[in-house]
């Protein structure tokens, strides 16, 4: 009875997959459009990458130097190496999107 209750196996589930795929006229490795990163995320990505070590070390230096008392020393100098990672982030970000192999379908 145990058998009768049981999920689909995984085989019934690849063969469904394939249908699908044939159904979209996509090869057995493409995926689809959908869950391709774009451009436009990217640069979302990276500008968020920016601004989060600008704000990030601007708010420790901020901190730093209300619970130090040395107004604005600690604040310039966090808010430079906050700027300096984020931009070391987003660069790196960047890196590993042009190492990454081209996903673009290509035309012939």
């Amino acid at each position: 009875m145990a058998g009768e209750n049981e999920a689909p196996k995984f085989k019934d589930f690849d063969a469904r997959m394939r249908r699908l795929r044939d159904a979209a006229g996509l090869s057995p490795d493409e995926e689809p459009q959908a869950a391709r990163s774009s451009i436009g995320g990217a640069g979302v990505q990276v500008g968020i990458e920016l601004v989060a070590g600008v704000i990030g070390g601007a708010l420790i230096g901020y901190l730093l130097d209300r619970w130090l008392e040395t107004w604005p020393v600690l604040f310039l100098v966090m808010f430079f190496l906050g700027a300096a990672a984020g931009m070391l982030n987003a660069y790196r970000y960047i890196r590993r999107l042009s190492d990454a192999p081209d996903e673009r379908p290509k035309d012939r």
